[in-house]
């Protein structure tokens, strides 16, 4: 009798050549390894299985049929600061080879430990999209020029991390921040979707199914611990990369190797990109993709 039910409830599903899972799984594919880089600032890479996520069924995929290369950072903020870099005008790639994000890293005199892509910005002029503020400025006070509903502000202030949605900045800030607001935050960037907080997550399967580099900046359980993170780094293929909804359980989940506690998708896709100059690493999606802003990690 067993057997017979086994068999029908396989026939009513259909056939499909996809088994069903309940939930999200994942598996780092080789031990997930953290290097100091320098005090208070490690990092890993390491490729990622995962089981993908059926959004014409609202199911899970049973077997873990698409892969990811994940790199990431931990820093200690409270030995090192999250600072913005930017060019008044775009550059140029020359060699063809060379990434957009080494670019910006060699026309600054700033001993950078690590960077990554940041803000959303306007396509070709690079102009930022959103909230960007530093230990050193306001570079960007404007919070309704990202109008996307879902967006959010992650901010750091009296050392203590947190993430906001953009209209509860507004409500207290308005449309535009001024200097003397945007200093109690030693830190503040703007992106979306808005992922998880304290590890519940904040999107639907609604969103955008596309699969996508990606990009985005959280904190583990002690808030003194930022994780920036990236997914494909080098590049896109149709086997590759996660959706937004796959990257929020991704981020959200310890088996994954990076979980996180609070997590703000920043700006993905082709700007998607990592460097590590020390070490000579330069990883961009779109290798030449202009960049609005990258933000850096530099010692106090």
């Amino acid at each position: 009798m067993k057997t017979f039910l086994s068999i029908l409830a396989y026939l009513i599903s259909g056939f499909s050549v996809n088994a069903i899972a309940s939930d999200f799984d994942c598996r780092p594919l080789q031990e997930v390894k953290w290097e100091t880089l320098s005090d208070g600032v490690s990092w890993t890479k390491y490729d990622l299985e995962f089981t993908p996520y059926l959004k014409e069924k609202h199911v899970w995929e049973n077997s873990k049929s698409r892969k990811v290369t994940v790199r990431a950072f931990k820093v200690d903020y409270s030995k090192n600061k999250l600072l913005f870099q930017s060019v008044g005008q775009p550059l140029k790639c020359e060699p063809s080879s060379e990434r957009y994000i080494h670019q910006i890293l060699s026309a600054h005199n700033a001993e950078v430990i690590g960077a990554i892509n940041s803000n959303f910005f306007v396509m070709p002029s690079g102009g930022i999209l959103g909230m960007a503020k530093d230990e050193n400025k306001l570079w960007s006070g404007d919070l309704a020029s990202l109008t996307i509903s879902s967006s959010g502000v992650f901010a750091i202030e009296n050392g203590f991390p947190f993430l906001d949605t953009k209209d509860q900045f507004m409500s207290r800030y308005g449309n535009i921040i001024s200097i003397e607001d945007a200093n109690r935050f030693s830190f503040a960037v703007q992106g979306y979707p808005k992922l998880v907080i304290n590890h519940d997550l904040q999107i639907s399967d609604g969103v955008m199914d596309s699969k996508r580099s990606r990009t985005s900046i959280g904190f583990a359980e002690n808030q003194n611990e930022i994780i920036l993170l990236t997914i494909d780094a080098r590049g896109e293929t149709s086997k590759t990369g996660m959706t937004l909804f796959e990257y929020a359980y991704f981020v959200k989940n310890e088996q994954c190797g990076v979980g996180q506690k609070t997590v703000l998708n920043l700006d993905g896709g082709g700007s998607s990109s990592f460097a590590i100059p020390a070490l000579n690493i330069y990883e961009q999606a779109d290798h030449c993709r202009n960049l609005g802003n990258i933000l850096t990690i530099q010692k106090r």
